[in-house]
């Protein structure tokens, strides 16, 4: 496998309005650098500035040659079931959620987005009641979508049966769940916000997609990881990191500390280890993770 030579690691936010002007924590923060160059970090008071910024910057970096991996913070999968319940016939399973969720979530240029509505709309038609999706502020709650988990997993239908956890959240309990949309360490809101954006980089973007790969799923971990020039979007979780605990803005120290991870271990010769399928999993979870859930890069 040919080596990877800049890195970038975005931790993202699912704010409903644009973040302060002044640098700010729970807001996204991005940072790069080469294996050996000197790190860049950029705040963004919007999604779409955040979007706009890469979509230029993976481009100029392609067109330097450079094999760039890009981390970002939130999950890229639901437990397996997820498009079966949804009856959504396409495979792989994964592409099949991640169309549907380009095609449902509205993110407007000011933060404006319609999150809550897409997890009630999706539990509608999976169950006809609360679940999978849970958690919404005081007063935008209904009849789909409820502000606690007043119901148990797994969630059925005539379809399929929905764990809480994918294999990977089995495997660190410290992580959330993907359907928890609010509150304290959730992850949900900013998936959904955030696989469509990546899915227009590398997959609907005209310059972009020939050069794009989502590991681990098109890339069969390891396996399919493409040679030249490219871009390998991956999922990140930054929590697993010890950070500069002196930076009062922690996500601005967390994304820093994911790319001196992540270029350490280029340099190391480690990388190809943290892209290939953990020897843990078994053949039936490898093949899980790749048509459904997605794998944190660096977890083994």
């Amino acid at each position: 496998m040919q080596s990877f030579n800049y890195f970038i690691a975005v931790d993202w936010s699912s704010r409903a309005k644009p973040s302060p002007r002044r640098p700010s924590k729970d807001a996204i923060w991005v940072a790069q650098a080469s294996a050996q160059g000197r790190m860049k970090v950029s705040y963004f008071r919007t999604r779409e500035a955040c979007h706009q910024y890469l979509r230029k910057r993976l481009l100029e970096l392609v067109k330097q040659e450079q094999r760039v991996v890009v981390g970002w913070d939130f999950s890229f999968g639901y437990p397996k079931g997820f498009a079966k319940a949804l009856r959504l016939k396409e495979k792989p399973r994964w592409k099949a959620v991640w169309r549907l969720l380009n095609k449902l979530v509205e993110d407007g240029a000011d933060n404006q987005n319609n999150r809550f509505q897409v997890g009630a709309d999706l539990n509608r038609k999976i169950t006809g009641g609360s679940g999978p999706f849970w958690g919404v502020p005081t007063g935008q709650s209904g009849i789909f979508l409820g502000p606690k988990k007043d119901f148990r997993y797994p969630v059925t239908n005539r379809r399929s049966s929905l764990a809480e956890r994918r294999i990977v959240e089995q495997s660190v309990p410290r992580m959330q769940p993907a359907w928890k949309l609010a509150y304290t360490g959730s992850v949900g809101s900013q998936s959904l916000l955030g696989i469509p954006r990546v899915y227009r980089l590398a997959i609907e973007d005209p310059e972009l997609a020939n050069v794009s790969d989502i590991w681990p799923f098109t890339t069969h971990f390891d396996q399919k990881v493409r040679r030249g020039p490219c871009v390998l979007h991956a999922e990140i979780y930054p929590s697993m990191l010890p950070i500069n605990r002196s930076d009062a803005i922690p996500d601005r120290a967390q994304v820093k500390a994911l790319v001196n991870y992540l270029r350490n271990a280029s340099t190391a010769g480690e990388l190809p280890y943290l892209l290939s399928a953990p020897d843990r999993l078994s053949r039936r979870e490898v093949r899980q993770v790749i048509r459904h859930e997605g794998w944190v890069l660096g977890i083994r």
